[in-house]
């Protein structure tokens, strides 16, 4: 009879997400199925595994792919997993010890492209060896990498690398070095026809104190016009005049609580070979230390600012030529099922509005002939608006299926280990651990002795991460709490607001009806008339801020009026 084929998965890494669609990537999935066919075995495409995320920054219970690859071979979906080398699964030793137990588990084999580990002593040898180089590799390119750029900061003396401090700041020298930290800018630069006397941080100050009760930056800018401020640049005219663009450049600055980066921007050449600064990759800026600047205000104040801008933009109706026919779904929340972009709306024209045609949120696009994404997807705007209201409704009066909402969502986010894994890698540690204890009372040569040393410290280390993993996973109960204390906001602005809402004699103003729909997070995804598509529309909550609490995200509690975000 013949043997069955063995059934391969792939699972392809590159730390740098830039690479997602890179050939270097590639490359390794080619690999990966070269391998696979020498082998001989069974490579479906959907257990290939491809991500670009970090390794060592990201811990493996955060990457989609390698979890969704764990999740399938919990499901023995496949008898093989292929690497092209450790440090693909991961950069910590303690991680790769816990997923190849969680793979043996499962009766899943691991194997590079080189080479293949036996599940005994030697194995288990041989693979902490490579988990442990990859592990020193990464630290030591790291270290490199950081001292190089700390040589270059120190070099350019500036704490940011720019000749000029933030508005609202100076620099001061320090005992070594010039520009070697900020201090507020006190200096009196206008005085306006009241006798008051301005600087740069009380400007600051006072932009802050607007933004903070919800003023627009477009107000803020007339009033600081209307003083006549100097602005920090000056004018083609030469007269003060802030415009909301400058203000967003500084409010936005983390500087501003007290956070300094350096090495946040690079210089390049554009096409036309003229030089310009573009900004850095986030994971590369270098964080200074506290104190290289005073905190203007606290973080939760600035962070509720940055959240009120993301909302006032997208709810700002300046831009739009039809009042009355905004469309409640405008601005992000309506999107098409095709390409998954965002849709707009589309008004008709004079001789269509006289036939009564409404206006459409629409998307449309034409790739070339023949091309598998040509599509126009519309649906009516009043109609749309009108479903989307009736889900806003029935969510308000039975607001419990939030809460099976977020049940949902903490099941899809649970991690496929728990504890009972990690306990048994470190017991398995501590095995090891004894019986290298048990080889050095018997040893008598130096250097075997050293050898012993060398790798009881190295399984302390493992089995000290191991026990940090333990910890991480008891943090799912303050998780739940503070889940929790977001759903009893939720419920308390639910039923303050649905007397009204649900009431169909209250008219509802675009403003509420728009808060509603943005607190609730109403997702809505259309596809086209024609075509096999699983459905013609989908409406769907997703609850932001009580989800972005599963993410450990900062949520802002306040609640000034029955119609407030909570």
């Amino acid at each position: 009879m013949p043997k069955r084929k063995e059934r391969m998965a792939g699972y392809i890494r590159e730390s740098d997400p830039s690479l997602a669609d890179s050939t270097t990537i590639e490359s390794q999935a080619k690999a990966v199925r070269a391998y696979g066919e020498k082998e001989h075995y069974m490579y479906e495409p959907q257990h290939e595994y491809k991500e670009a995320i970090s390794a060592y920054q990201v811990p493996y219970m955060e990457r989609p792919e390698l979890l969704k690859m764990l999740k399938a071979a919990q499901r023995r979906e496949f008898d093989v997993l292929v690497v092209t080398e450790i440090r693909a699964i991961s950069r910590r030793q303690v991680e790769v010890f816990i997923i190849y137990d969680m793979l043996q588990k499962y009766n899943v084999r691991l194997e590079t492209i080189r080479e293949k580990f036996e599940d005994d002593a030697m194995g288990r040898l041989i693979l902490g060896l490579r988990a442990a180089y990859a592990e020193i590799e990464r630290e030591q390119s790291y270290i490199r990498m950081q001292r190089g750029k700390k040589d270059r900061i120190e070099i350019s003396k500036a704490p940011n690398g720019h000749p000029k401090a933030a508005y609202g700041y100076i620099f001061l020298d320090g005992e070594r070095e010039v520009k070697a930290s900020y201090a507020f800018n006190h200096a009196i630069i206008y005085v306006d026809e009241n006798g008051i006397e301005w600087s740069e941080y009380k400007v600051c100050m006072f932009i802050f104190s607007l933004l903070g009760k919800g003023e627009s930056l477009r107000h803020v800018a007339n009033r600081l016009n209307e003083l006549g401020i100097p602005t920090p640049k000056k004018s083609w005219k030469g007269e003060p005049h802030w415009t909301s663009s400058a203000l967003h450049r500084i409010i936005t600055n983390r500087i501003y609580i007290g956070e300094v980066y350096a090495n946040r921007w690079k210089r390049v050449k554009a096409k036309n070979d003229k030089w310009g600064m573009v900004k850095r990759p986030q994971e590369e800026w270098i964080l200074l230390p506290d104190g290289t600047a005073p905190t203007m205000i606290e973080q939760d104040t600035f962070e509720r600012i940055q959240k009120q801008l993301a909302y006032n933009k997208q709810d700002s109706l300046r831009n739009s030529k039809h009042p009355e026919e905004l469309g409640l779904l405008r601005a992000g929340y309506i999107f098409c099922g095709v390409c998954g972009r965002r849709m707009h709306i589309v008004y008709p024209g004079e001789a269509a509005r006289l036939n009564h045609c409404s206006p459409t949120y629409c998307c449309r696009k034409n790739a070339g002939n023949g091309h598998s994404l040509n599509h126009r997807t519309q649906v009516h705007v009043p109609m749309m608006d009108k479903l989307v209201w009736e889900k806003v409704i029935t969510s308000l009066q039975n607001y419990e299926l939030v809460r099976a909402k977020v049940e949902e969502k903490r099941q899809e986010a649970k991690p496929v280990v728990d504890s009972s894994d990690i306990e048994a890698t470190i017991e398995t540690i501590r095995h090891q651990m004894q019986n290298l204890f048990n080889l050095a009372q018997n040893a008598t040569d130096d250097e075997t002795i050293a050898q012993i040393t060398e790798r009881m410290n190295n399984l302390e280390k493992l089995k000290r991460e191991a026990q940090g993993l333990l910890y991480d996973i008891a943090d799912d109960d303050e998780e739940r709490s503070a889940v929790e204390e977001e759903l009893l906001k939720f419920e308390e602005w639910a039923r303050i607001v649905r007397p009204h809402l649900t009431n169909p004699s209250y008219m509802p103003t675009y403003e509420e009806m728009r808060l509603a729909i943005r607190i609730l997070g109403l997702k809505v995804i259309v596809y086209p008339t024609l075509g096999e598509w699983p459905f013609r529309y989908h409406i769907d909550i997703t609850i932001p801020e009580i989800i972005a609490k599963l993410h450990c995200a900062d949520i802002d509690g306040s609640m000034s009026s029955p119609f407030a975000p909570w």
